[in-house]
């Protein structure tokens, strides 16, 4: 399967998924609170609209780790953001919000970037399997990244470094760090090394994704979402990117005009992902409510 569906796949992805998680919102707004009524759990899957988009986000999901299993995850993760800039233009032409002059140059470097994206995959590569001791350097960086951050926060010694910015990185990273996992599982049990990627790369990745997102909860709850949102946007991605490249040999096409369509494709996904941070599922979701109301 060429990379470059895979990649089309990964954005496909991505607006399903956001667009599950503005439907699940939306519906989540109007059944009762858990813990404050009983059989609040049973209105969720009453709720049509939460049902549907609960639907979307497997529909979504699936895709996502599909799209890792045929194409680098640096390519994969970056390629997630232009969901938001679905969103973004989903907002523009159906709810009528009206987006800043920077979110407009990001929304159309963000397709442009897609494109890009997908020329650059035109020179593919044979894959290959992860290198095992680089996996473990960068579990162990992110792991000591994090443990050192905690310390210095407990200690005060962050100085004006807002928090919920330091668990949206943190939470970035972690993320990352699961979709090389991801990554590697497939690359280990398609080249018959099953104890590798189902008994190792499974585990750890799953793991990384519950840690990554309960650091996001936490983040919500230091400060603003918005924030915490953008830096896992961008943070993830970078993640992804350098770690596919260094411990999974996703390096930049031999072809000079390619790679550099590539390294452009990078900085304006990454950038967009940051700067259409808001057009999430749950301020989407609020906004389809507020007309109705």
């Amino acid at each position: 399967m060429p990379v470059w569906f895979g990649i089309v796949v990964a954005g496909l992805a991505s607006v399903i998924m956001n667009f599950g998680l503005a439907l699940q919102k939306q519906g989540a707004m109007k059944v009762p609170k858990l813990g404050k009524e009983k059989g609040a759990l049973a209105g969720f899957f009453k709720s049509k609209v939460w049902v549907l988009g609960f639907s979307l986000l497997l529909l979504g999901f699936g895709l996502n780790i599909y799209s890792a299993k045929i194409a680098p995850i640096s390519l994969v993760q970056t390629s997630l953001g232009i969901g938001l800039a679905v969103l973004a233009l989903f907002s523009v032409f159906y709810l009528k919000e009206k987006i800043t002059l920077i979110e407009w140059v990001a929304l159309v470097g963000m397709i442009i970037g897609i494109v890009l994206l997908g020329l650059s995959s035109i020179e593919e590569s044979t894959a290959k399997l992860p290198d095992g001791f680089k996996l473990l350097v960068i579990t162990g960086g992110i792991l000591l990244l994090t443990i050192l951050a905690y310390l210095l926060g407990k200690r005060g010694r962050l100085g004006g470094f807002r928090t919920d910015s330091l668990l949206g990185i943190v939470s970035g990273l972690f993320i990352g760090l699961g979709a090389i996992y991801l990554r590697s599982m497939f690359l280990f049990v398609d080249n018959d090394q099953k104890l590798l990627g189902y008994g190792i790369c499974l585990p750890v990745l799953v793991i990384a994704y519950v840690l990554g997102l309960g650091v996001m909860q936490s983040g919500f709850q230091h400060g603003k979402a918005l924030i915490v949102v953008a830096l896992e946007a961008v943070s993830n991605k970078v993640i992804a990117i350098f770690g596919g490249m260094f411990a999974l040999a996703e390096y930049l096409p031999q072809n000079r005009t390619l790679a550099i369509m590539r390294v452009i494709a990078f900085v304006l996904l990454l950038s967009g992902s940051g700067v259409l941070s808001r057009f999430g599922g749950k301020e989407v979701a609020e906004k389809i409510s507020s007309p109705q109301a």
